[in-house]
């Protein structure tokens, strides 16, 4: 996976492969990040409430901070990430950060409706070109640090993503 193209010089956006990153082989596999929210396909003219509406029928005991990050982040995987933005993902098992190139818009996706995968449902992903890997271990302490909060899809801060792309350039 790893060769010599380079990564685009902006930040990076980090997409979780769900709770555990249980789903990393299966994005690698496919060449895809998507986010399962259950509340069906969001549209550009989808408020922020309404997408909360949705989420709140699907997890009626979510509290209503949870809610609002969830329907920000939903919107981010829509609306703000764009093709040939850079995009890494997580795989615990290996200890490895996977880097790569987002090449499609959204575009609707089977995943979760397939046998092996029953318990997650994704309406739609970023195809990803996947170019480099990073071992967790090489990474700072304050780099390891930022990488690991809690949200399924965040931006890098500046110093993260520059210390990532500088390990795939060797």
């Amino acid at each position: 996976m790893t060769n010599t193209a380079q990564l685009p010089d902006t930040r990076i956006w980090s997409v979780r492969a769900e709770y555990g990153n249980v789903l990393v082989d299966h994005f690698l596999e496919q060449g895809i990040v998507s986010m399962g929210w259950l509340i069906g396909p969001i549209t550009e003219s989808d408020s922020t409430d309404e997408i909360i509406e949705r989420l709140t029928k699907h997890n009626p005991d979510a509290k209503a901070q949870t809610l609002r990050v969830w329907a920000a982040e939903i919107k981010r995987f829509n609306r703000e990430m764009a093709v040939g933005d850079t995009v890494c993902t997580y795989n615990p098992k290996s200890r490895i950060y996977h880097l790569g190139i987002i090449r499609s818009l959204l575009i609707p996706a089977e995943l979760g409706r397939q046998s092996e995968y029953p318990d997650y449902s994704h309406d739609y992903v970023h195809r990803v070109e996947w170019l480099h890997q990073v071992p967790r271990d090489i990474l700072s302490q304050p780099t390891r640090n930022s990488l690991g909060g809690q949200l399924t899809l965040f931006r890098l801060s500046p110093e993260a993503s520059a210390e990532l792309r500088r390990h795939c350039s060797g």
